[in-house]
């Protein structure tokens, strides 16, 4: 019995130790402005078995359309630079409804390895173009080549 203890011990550890490392890869010291004076946005949630696509419109926001004629803007708890190269994601939660500050999280591969980044605020928004503008109004610009 005790060398299953250990065993089970040592898994324990390991992974609190990936899940440790994994928080810490998705922190960031940079800020994003998230208020804004663009395009109307309100908070919302949505069905996440719904989804139909996702576009990282930055290193911080995704776009979601949903269904038909939903549109989303997810807003990152940090910044992924590995996040615009993403191909494809998973959301997972609690419940299947995701909204703002609920837990719910997005993951993607990066050299096949997850990257857990969760979501802390989702806005309904027009159009994906809407939620670029707002994208745009939130960030700084990067430089001019």
């Amino acid at each position: 019995m005790t060398a299953v203890h250990g065993k089970q011990r040592t898994a324990a550890f390991l992974l609190g130790l990936i899940s440790t490392l994994a928080g810490l890869a998705c922190t960031s010291t940079l800020k994003v402005d998230t208020s804004s004076s663009g395009p109307a946005a309100n908070e919302a949630c949505f069905d996440a078995s719904r989804v139909r696509s996702f576009s990282p419109l930055h290193e911080r926001f995704v776009y979601l359309r949903v269904g038909s004629d939903e549109h989303y803007l997810l807003t990152l708890d940090s910044v992924y630079t590995s996040l615009p190269f993403a191909t494809g994601i998973a959301i997972s939660g609690t419940f299947s409804r995701v909204c703002s500050d609920t837990g719910a999280r997005i993951t993607y591969l990066d050299s096949g390895r997850p990257v857990f980044c969760r979501i802390v605020r989702v806005e309904a928004v027009a159009s994906r173009e809407a939620a670029q503008k707002l994208v745009e109004d939130r960030t700084t610009p990067k430089p001019k080549g």
